[in-house]
């Protein structure tokens, strides 16, 4: 199963969230093969915050990227290992299951690392280096796992360090060795009883017996008052030796090699990749914050994952989400002009002159025989007013308006004036906003005749207030312009009730050539002008190019 984001543009407004939400739930109902989930690609305005409040559905989530991420490749492991399991078992999973790393945990489940296949080679190396007796963690409980026999007796400790001694030679040649050794050994020996009777008097760690197929050749021994922990072995000796060494505990593994490298789920593909290349490790922890999630190893970042996208009411990678270009576009659902980027592969483009997206979605749910519930139709209905300023802007059409009739009533709503403005008063003060956010809320950039320039646009139920206000909107339009690196930065205000606009501009040399009525320094009035798109942009377009 695919994730598959549904999104509006940058800076959203109601008609982006609202389409993406509502087309998210008709693409989940339709096909269950793949998981669409909505998103948004900044703040949603009061509007949207307040409709999705009132109606108790999830407000889409912000979306930062698409960047491939180690997420997207990271593998859950199949198999785990506790770390005071035998290092037989380990060997026993990289054998049988082909895997080349492991996960180990704790006996809390707590990470502890990753245990490759490497580690277990270099780990029985340098077992081999050297001249000295090597120590061994030995575990009672693992004995019985991995060697066939059974306890004579248990000894008072479960885990202890020491080496391994055969009792092969002469007694008086064994002891003098024993003598001689830095820690006490287990001793793994035959039927000599004056080794064994010698290894209790030393009270060493540990005896395993090899060969004794009678226990009743052991009755002559007193073991009563030995300390130490006695185990019969089925094997023969050499056999018995290779178990034992396996007989440690995994943990002595970790502790005799470089953790390896530890990333955050959402580091970049590439990023990873390189790190990867330059390491040693066959493979990476991944966390996700203080959490581990699983691992990468080189396979992982054999192939680069492409994010699956729709586009909703928009189609210019400008206007997009971050790292498009590394994504799949799989639909697009637009009611703007077309300018999409090339694509590979043909797909499903839904583009048509309607006021709103919204329009279009629901129109998708006719093409599907699908009803749309009260709830998705009041969202949709949400984004046709807000996106057509109440049916009264220019961008309006009959189809819309069919489309607004039938939303009503999937919605109950009998009175669509007094929605309306109910809908548009729950974001309209401006007061108290931070005159950036609004500006950004809904600022959509163009470059057109040479010049870099945007026009943002909010929806008010009385201009008023914003007589008071223009100072501080202006100083933030020049900020705005500065961050942006842009030539000209504009400010739409629309008061829905009366088809009325103030338009706040930054200073730039063209704008004496509006059309408008000039009430202020950088301020005009626009009478009847409701649509960013189909009124005012065209007059930008016209003085640009004159």
């Amino acid at each position: 199963m695919s994730t598959i984001y549904v999104t509006g543009h940058r800076n959203p407004d109601m008609d982006s969230i609202c389409s993406a939400y509502v087309y998210a739930y008709l693409k989940n109902r339709v096909d269950p093969e793949n998981e669409y989930v909505p998103v948004r690609l900044g703040s949603a305005n009061s509007n949207a915050k307040s409709l999705f409040k009132r109606l108790a559905l999830p407000l889409p989530e912000v979306l930062k990227d698409v960047k491939p991420k180690v997420k997207e490749v990271v593998r859950t492991p199949k198999f785990t290992v506790k770390s005071d399991e035998p290092v037989y078992s380990v060997i026993d999973l990289f054998a049988k299951e082909k895997i080349t790393v492991l996960p180990i945990f704790d006996g809390r489940d707590n990470f502890m690392d990753l245990l490759s296949a490497d580690d277990i080679n270099s780990y029985f190396l340098k077992e081999n280096q050297g001249e000295k007796r090597l120590d061994y963690t030995f575990s009672e409980e693992n004995i019985g796992k991995v060697l066939d026999g059974s306890f004579l007796k248990y000894g008072d400790s479960s885990f202890l360090v020491a080496p391994f001694m055969v009792g092969a030679m002469e007694y008086d040649v064994f002891k003098s060795r024993l003598d001689k050794c830095e820690r006490k050994p287990v001793l793994v020996v035959g039927l000599r009883v004056r080794h064994i009777e010698e290894a209790i008097r030393q009270e060493l760690p540990g005896i395993v017996l090899t060969g004794i197929d009678n226990r009743e050749a052991l009755s002559a021994i007193d073991f009563s008052g030995y300390e130490g922990f006695v185990y019969l072995s089925d094997q023969d000796t050499a056999e018995t030796l290779r178990c034992l060494r396996l007989a440690s505990p995994v943990y002595s593994l970790l502790n005799s090699k470089e953790p390896y490298p530890q990333i955050q789920a959402d580091m970049l593909f590439d990023d990873a990749k390189v790190m990867m290349m330059e390491s040693e490790a066959r493979g990476f922890s991944v966390f996700d914050g203080p959490n581990w999630i699983g691992y990468v190893t080189r396979r992982c970042f054999l192939t680069k994952p492409k994010q699956k996208l729709i586009l909703m009411d928009h189609n210019e990678v400008e206007q997009s989400v971050l790292g498009i270009e590394e994504a799949e576009i799989v639909e697009i659902i637009d009611h703007h002009r077309l300018s999409p980027p090339r694509m590979r592969n043909p797909i499903y483009i839904c583009s048509e002159p309607l006021g709103s997206t919204c329009t279009i979605v629901y129109e998708q749910f006719k093409k599907l025989g699908i009803k749309v519930d009260a709830k998705r139709a009041e969202v949709l209905l949400s984004g046709v007013v807000s996106d057509t300023v109440m049916l009264k802007s220019p961008t309006t059409t009959p189809y819309d308006r069919y489309v607004v009739e039938k939303l009503c009533q999937c919605a109950k709503i009998t009175d669509l004036n007094a929605f309306s403005q109910a809908l548009f008063s729950a974001g309209s003060a401006l007061a108290g906003q931070n005159p950036s956010k609004v500006i950004e809320a809904d600022l959509k950039r163009y470059y057109e005749f040479g010049v870099h320039f945007a026009i943002g646009q909010v929806e008010v139920t009385n201009l008023v207030e914003i007589q008071n206000l223009q100072e501080i909107y202006h100083m933030a339009l020049d900020k705005e312009c500065t961050a942006l690196n842009l030539d000209w930065v504009m400010l739409l205000i629309t008061d829905v009730l009366t088809d009325t606009s103030l338009l706040f501009t930054t200073g730039y040399d063209k704008e004496s050539r509006f059309m408008y009525e000039k009430t202020g320094k950088n301020t005009f009035l626009l009478p009847g002008v409701l649509s960013r798109k189909k009124q005012l942009l065209p007059e930008v377009l016209r003085i640009l190019e004159d």
